[in-house]
C-alpha cells in the first residue's frame, strides 16, 4: 500500500465555466488523501462577491474596495478572489477612474457547486474515504458509515448543483426588502 498517493482512475475533471470554454483541472494522482474541497470562507466569499455584482446596475463597473463595503468580506480578499473569477472567464475588470470589476458572463446560471469547484480547484466531498477506494482505509469493506457519508455526499451535492447565484441574489433582495435595507 502507497501511503499518501491516491491514483484516480479515469482522471477527474472539474469545470467551470469560462468565455469560450471551461476551465479543466485534471488529475491522474492525488498528492494527499485529502485533497478534496471543502466550503472554505475563499469559497463563500466567490459566491458572496457574484451575488453582489448581479444586483448592481447592468454593465456598471464595481471597486474591490465598494463589494468589500457592502458585503463585509475583508478588502485583502476581494481582489484575489476577483483574480480567481477573472481568470475563469466570469468577470472584467478595468483600471483607473470609474474603473472596477463586472460580469461578463450570465452569473446567474453559474451553480453554487460550480463556483465552489472552480474557486477550490477540486470536487466537492464531505469526507476523504469517499475518495480513497479502499486504499487508505482497511476498514471500508465493513465500515457502517461509508453509506451515510455517499448518502449525505449525493444530497449535499444535489443542492449545491439546483442553486444557483441567481437564486442567491433573488433571496437576497427578498431579505433586504424584509429588513428594510
Amino acid at each position: 500500500m502507497s501511503q499518501g498517493l491516491l491514483t484516480v482512475d479515469p482522471p477527474i475533471t472539474v469545470t467551470g465555466r469560462g468565455r469560450g470554454g471551461y476551465l479543466d483541472h485534471r488529475a491522474n494522482s492525488w498528492d494527499r488523501a485529502a485533497d478534496h474541497v471543502a466550503i472554505t470562507k475563499k469559497a463563500e466569499y466567490a459566491i458572496t462577491i457574484l451575488v453582489d455584482l448581479i444586483l448592481q446596475p447592468n454593465e456598471s463597473f464595481t471597486t474591490a474596495r465598494e463589494i468589500a463595503d457592502r458585503q463585509g468580506i475583508p478588502s485583502n480578499f476581494v481582489p484575489q478572489i476577483v483574480s480567481i473569477l477573472s481568470r475563469v472567464g466570469w468577470l472584467e475588470g478595468m483600471r483607473g477612474p470609474g474603473g472596477g470589476v463586472r460580469p461578463i458572463i450570465d452569473l446567474e446560471r453559474l451553480t453554487v457547486k460550480e463556483v465552489i469547484e472552480t474557486v477550490e480547484e477540486g470536487p466537492i466531498a464531505i469526507t476523504r474515504c469517499l475518495f480513497d477506494d479502499g486504499k487508505l482505509c482497511s476498514n471500508r469493506p465493513v465500515c457502517p458509515l461509508h453509506d451515510v457519508w455517499l448518502r449525505a455526499q449525493e444530497a449535499m451535492l444535489r443542492v449545491l448543483e439546483e442553486t444557483t447565484v441567481g437564486d442567491l441574489a433573488k433571496s437576497k433582495q427578498q431579505l433586504m426588502s424584509k429588513v428594510g435595507a
